[in-house]
């Protein structure tokens, strides 16, 4: 079997056809689940803050416990 840029050749093979589906459904899950966290941090005002301003956040979090 010939070998291309990204390894060998698996057209026509069902087992790998198969697995490179479920990756592209994963990474379109992914995706979504990305898109829905930023609507998320958006609407919560959190999504421009900085890691010092996170890590601020949580540590007042836990001093209120």
């Amino acid at each position: 079997m010939k070998k291309n840029a990204k390894g060998e050749n698996k057209k026509g093979n069902a087992g790998w056809n198969a697995f490179m589906d479920l990756r592209r459904q994963a990474q379109r899950g992914m995706l979504r689940t990305m898109r829905r966290l930023s609507a998320d941090a958006e609407k919560a005002g959190s999504a421009g803050m900085t890691l010092d301003e996170i890590n601020a956040e949580i540590a007042a979090a836990r001093r209120g416990k």
